[in-house]
């Protein structure tokens, strides 16, 4: 459901006074989140100075194997990111990797983007004479990563570090999955205009002021910050979201990628704060006296919540590299957890991606699947993402024939 709001700073005024009149005690609590955040902001320095990932790990293997430790699965939820290794194969990845530069390349992408790149809000200010991000939905390897029933394995894996029952109703099913397609980067080396500064995803005012996230985030409005648990789904499916081609309609446990090249620490590539708790700090941080009324630490709607060196220096301390990918690998992130990719693309290959986030069925996806298929059908762009609608006519274009059974469940044209 679209949230639709005619006078932003009036509606931001009058919700950051209702919330801190629910917290009359702000200025104390926020020492202690800022103590909790200052711990984890030293372990993670100290991590990276003894040359540790800070990521966690896990293989698909062990995944199939039901052999991940309750130790793993504590430091991934603390964490709010994991790495999934092996999930494709080298040589699976590499055949993918080259059937979407001939895709691009063989229907004409590149003269097409320099007549739409105005269209995409979210990557307009990062456009170069050539692209790194391509509104590329449909194309066979990325339906074929899709529906792939390791990657199908790996989501429910991830779901189900949830906890997605309340009361006895089933806020979503952690086992069945809804596609939900989005882009591709193909970053070359030497880029120094893809840099994305830290961000999260799934909305940014609508984090304060709707009343489904005050919902999700109802212990923290109320104060009891240490009861807030980021994998509660209760509500999560409940929100609402300012439209914007910048900003998602669906509910993903993870977001994430697949890597289809090798790639790292200075290969223009992603970078987390691995603390899910720092949400608690950005939102309390907006509403702390220094921050004007009609202002949540610049939060703009319509765009990816921001964490700023003005406003969030303390945590962004934190921000750390991904480990080495290799082809094949994933990364996965919750939907809460700022994330940036890094200014200059200093490696001396490509650092390419498919985008495949973990977006479990319930009714909010499934009421997004019913418009995206029809995207799907025409060769259109993802009803979340700019309408650029290179793929119309594009040869190759992944078709329903191209749809496995489960891809086709995934994609809400048949039933579970």
């Amino acid at each position: 459901m679209d949230l639709i709001i005619e006078n932003i700073e009036e509606v931001i005024v009058q919700t950051k006074s209702q919330l801190q009149q629910n917290l009359p005690d702000l200025t104390g609590i926020f020492k202690d989140v800022e103590r909790y955040i200052a711990e984890e902001v030293s372990i993670i320095e100290t991590s990276i100075n003894e040359g540790k990932s800070v990521i966690p790990e896990v293989s698909y293997e062990d995944i199939d194997a039901e052999n991940i430790d309750i130790e793993t699965i504590d430091i991934v939820k603390k964490r709010g990111c994991v790495v999934i290794r092996n999930v494709f194969s080298k040589s699976m990845i590499d055949e993918w990797n080259k059937e979407l530069g001939e895709y691009i390349t063989t229907n004409g992408y590149y003269e097409q983007c320099q007549d739409k790149a105005h269209l995409d809000q979210y990557f307009s200010s990062l456009q170069s004479s050539k692209p790194q991000v391509f509104g590329i939905y449909w194309s066979q390897p990325q339906i074929k990563a899709r529906q792939d029933e390791r990657m199908a394995k790996s989501k429910a894996w991830l779901n189900n570090l949830w906890t997605y029952e309340n009361d006895g109703n089933l806020v979503f099913d952690p086992n069945k999955e809804c596609t939900y397609a989005d882009r591709i980067r193909r970053r070359e080396p030497g880029d120094n205009t893809f840099g994305l500064s830290p961000h999260s995803d799934a909305g940014s005012i609508e984090r304060w002021i709707d009343k489904g996230y005050q919902r999700v985030y109802r212990n923290i409005f109320n104060g009891n910050w240490q009861d807030y648990d980021p994998f509660d789904a209760t509500y999560r499916t409940e929100i609402s979201e300012i439209p914007s081609p910048a900003v998602s309609h669906v509910f993903r446990t993870f977001q994430g990628w697949t890597a289809l090249t090798e790639q790292g620490p200075n290969d223009g590539t992603l970078q987390l704060i691995p603390i899910v708790k720092n949400m608690v700090y950005i939102l309390y941080r907006a509403l702390l006296e220094d921050v004007p009324d009609d202002s949540l630490c610049g939060a703009l709607p319509g765009r990816a919540l921001d964490t700023s060196p003005e406003w969030h220096v303390l945590s962004l301390k934190a921000l750390s590299p991904i480990p080495l990918l290799n082809p094949g690998d994933t990364v996965w992130w919750h939907p809460d957890v700022t994330h940036a990719v890094e200014n200059i693309h200093a490696g001396k290959n490509y650092s390419n991606v498919m985008y495949i986030g973990s977006s479990p069925l319930c009714k909010k996806n499934s009421d997004y699947l019913s418009i995206q298929g029809k995207c799907f059908l025409k060769g259109e762009s993802a009803p979340d993402f700019a309408n650029e609608n290179y793929e119309v006519n594009y040869l190759n274009r992944a078709t329903m024939d191209d749809l496995s059974d489960l891809g086709k469940k995934q994609m809400g044209f048949t039933p579970w």
